[in-house]
């Protein structure tokens, strides 16, 4: 285990409490939160014209949603241990690492407006910036992890989301298709973001027939 790491560990992880616990490193005195309300101030400027384009992204996701993941299990921070095999999780992605990919950002012009109307996008010498298509298949789930640090939000846009549950799935306390961060659920609705600090543990699973 790195240093850092470790310093991380002894400065956020809490026993008996849920505390943001990044894998690499932790910037002590930022805000923090696991889930952050759409209707925040911090985002109330711009959010509602991310959402208000979904329809037109989506059109483009659905052009890609069958071409090979450009997403590689091995070179992922979490390698071999958030699920069993590269075709659970599709990606399609626009800023790698800080970097945008040219050839996505030209193809779906839609999405790149988007992005390039979010304030402060991460975009440049920032490793840990990454913004992209996200489709988990049906049966498949994403196991609890954190993210290397505490440096940024996450926003889920969902473009389609899974079936409902029926008949006595829909009993259970726990939805078909949903994400868990530190110890609250959520569901996604098409065309609205879910905001969250992945520096908490999270995961997600998609249970449902088919969706997602």
């Amino acid at each position: 285990m790195s240093r850092a790491a470790t310093i991380g560990g002894r400065l956020l992880r809490v026993p008996g409490a849920w505390r943001p616990a990044p894998s690499v490193v932790g910037i002590p005195g930022l805000p923090s939160k696991p889930w952050w309300e759409r209707d925040d101030p911090l985002f109330a400027a711009w959010l509602p014209r991310l959402e208000a384009a979904a329809p037109a992204i989506r059109a483009e996701w659905d052009r890609l949603r069958g071409r090979p993941s450009d997403y590689r299990i091995s070179d992922s921070e979490h390698a071999g241990t958030l699920h069993s095999s590269p075709e659970e999780w599709h990606w399609a992605t626009f800023v790698d690492g800080g970097r945008v990919v040219p050839a996505l950002w030209e193809e779906c012009p839609a999405t790149a407006a988007a992005l390039e109307g979010v304030p402060g996008l991460m975009v440049g010498d920032m490793p840990y910036a990454f913004a992209f298509f996200s489709t988990l298949r049906p049966g498949s789930r994403i196991a609890p992890h954190t993210a290397p640090a505490n440096l940024r939000l996450r926003f889920h846009l969902c473009l389609q989301a899974a079936p409902a549950a029926s008949g006595p799935e829909a009993e259970t306390s726990r939805p078909a298709c949903g994400m868990r961060v530190a110890d609250e659920v959520r569901e996604w609705e098409e065309g609205r973001c879910l905001v969250f600090d992945d520096a908490y543990e999270h995961e997600v699973w998609n249970d449902s027939a088919g969706g997602g």
